[in-house]
């Protein structure tokens, strides 16, 4: 539906909200370590001349206020979800209780400070950083609705395609909006129709795709132009090569940091699952080893990241006679080659835990997107065969588990649909990977552990 009034910006409504929140933020620790004074020293005002919790505060809020504006805590994202909104904040107040210790530490002044109550507070902060986001987004919506940036659609002589109710929708022409007059007339209807919006995408034909990427220059609104053409590169993004622009097709998901955070991630989740999973470990590899003739694991060649091959561990589940080194045929209910040890830890999914070796060997992560053989196949086609997409998942290291197993979509890929399904998951795992997704999936496998997808 078009609109012919100009959208009205929110961005002071965003700052206002904003700055409430650093400030509920500040209130909020402070009564937390003041509440930890009351708990720990019976005082909310602490000792007498020794304010433990005060001063506790005193050294951690500004550190965390900086931290948290530097890590954009209080931007866009605060706006939106309170669990993403809150994950950015606990990590800048884990940051925070991290620098406050060093220099706690090097004023020598730990003596006159007591932990339990440092401990007690930044505890309870976090609380207390989760109830001021469940406030400010709770604010968000009633004041900015469910988009806290305004948005502009502007259609020059192109089909508008199905949009959400709340975006803004100008037809160029309807309006007399030429950018090809490029003058200070055209300039200022521009500006009037644009209003507030913060964010303009115009859709027009090839031929006037320039002229309209000058006229946006002109605004102080982000503006996009739409390229369908573009969409075969998907995702894709604009960069420069010797002051020439071009189309980033591939960048890899994770930069340098993230690299090092998943794969510190995989190491601790790694170690510690094998320690803790010691007993299930032995037990099975001794029980796979009495069922049938042959070694206890499997090895298969796998492709991992950059579709380079690696050998993947899994506990034997097959006759040593019939095992299929090159996953040629699809494994059936009650398949011959299967031992009865082997089909009970492949339903539930105890076949898989010598992976976690693959992981510390840094062949694999927790999370990711499942290796695969280089001959399987969905019907009587080979993966890339079936979809052109399936090399986009090779671009981080394969996992264990990952978004498509939560999902349901394991098992046999006996129909095209049946890979589709789990490479739609696996690219978008890959376009939108963080530290707190890897969390939430393999939580979430506790719950698909045990399934009948597996023969």
């Amino acid at each position: 539906m078009t609109s012919s009034s100009p959208p009205v910006s929110k961005e002071s409504a965003r700052l206002r909200l904003y700055m409430l929140g650093l400030v509920l933020d500040m209130w909020a620790m402070l009564a937390c370590f003041i509440l930890a004074n009351w708990l720990v020293l019976g005082s909310p005002w602490g000792e007498p001349g020794k304010p433990h919790g005060i001063a506790m505060f005193t050294i951690l809020a500004p550190i965390y206020a900086l931290l948290a504006i530097n890590s954009g805590a209080y931007g866009i994202r605060m706006l939106g979800r309170v669990s993403s909104s809150s994950a950015h904040a606990i990590m800048a107040l884990a940051q925070a209780v991290l620098v406050a210790l060093v220099l706690v530490f090097f004023a020598k002044s730990g003596q006159q400070l007591s932990r339990l109550t440092f401990v007690v507070g930044s505890s309870l902060s976090v609380l207390g950083l989760i109830a001021t986001r469940v406030v400010v987004t709770g604010l968000s919506r009633r004041m900015l609705g469910d988009m806290p940036v305004m948005e502009l659609f502007i259609a020059d002589g192109v089909p508008i395609p199905p949009l959400p109710a709340r975006v803004t929708v100008l037809d160029a022409r309807a309006i007399g909006l030429d950018p090809a007059r490029q003058d200070a007339e055209m300039a200022a209807k521009l500006a009037l129709a644009v209003g507030g919006a913060e964010h303009v995408v115009v859709s027009c034909p090839v031929d006037r795709m320039e002229y309209w990427s000058i006229a946006l220059k002109s605004l102080s609104a982000r503006g996009e132009i739409l390229v369908p053409e573009l969409a075969r590169f998907a995702p894709a993004r604009g960069g420069t090569f010797q002051h020439q622009p071009t189309v980033i097709v591939a960048g890899g998901p994770l930069d340098f940091r993230d690299r090092i955070i998943k794969r510190i991630f995989d190491v601790v989740v790694s170690g510690a699952a094998i320690i803790f999973l010691s007993p299930v470990l032995i037990g099975t590899a001794i029980a796979v080893k009495l069922s049938s003739p042959g070694p206890v694991f499997f090895r298969q060649s796998r492709l991992g990241r950059d579709a380079r091959p690696f050998r993947i561990f899994k506990f034997r589940s097959m006759r040593t006679d019939m095992s299929d080194f090159q996953a040629d045929k699809l494994t059936q209910r009650d398949d011959p080659r299967v031992t009865r040890v082997g089909a009970f830890i492949r339903r539930t999914s105890l076949d898989e835990l010598p992976q976690l070796f693959n992981v510390l060997l840094g062949d694999m992560s927790i999370v990711g997107p499942r290796p695969h053989a280089a001959g399987a196949k969905a019907a009587d086609a080979l993966y890339w065969e079936v979809d052109q997409r399936y090399w986009a998942r090779h671009c981080i290291k394969p996992g264990i588990t990952g978004l498509a197993q939560i999902r349901g979509y394991r098992g046999n890929t006996e129909v095209y649909e049946d890979l589709i399904l789990r490479l739609q998951s696996d690219l978008e795992y890959v376009t939108d990977w963080s530290i707190w997704r890897d969390i939430k999936i393999m939580v979430k496998t506790f719950r698909v552990l045990v399934h009948d997808k597996a023969y």
